[in-house]
């Protein structure tokens, strides 16, 4: 279960970063092998920094929802 929870959000916060970069930067976004490395790299580092405040705000929103309902 903890291998597939961190696939999940590897590939979550590949994609978050993806969404961030994609429009930016038009060396990144030129089809060349290194700039699909550069993007893939950077994708993987920024998406990982946002993922994280999602899932800060998921769980807090759970730990709420959680008191709420005491």
């Amino acid at each position: 279960m903890k291998i597939i929870f961190i696939i999940a959000y590897s590939v979550w916060a590949v994609y978050s970063g993806y969404k961030v970069l994609s429009g930016r930067s038009e060396w990144l976004d030129a089809n060349k092998t290194t700039n699909k490395i550069a993007k893939f790299l950077l994708s993987a580092i920024i998406g990982y920094f946002v993922a994280s405040f999602y899932l800060a705000y998921l769980v807090v929103n759970f730990v709420l929802i959680l008191i709420r309902s005491l």
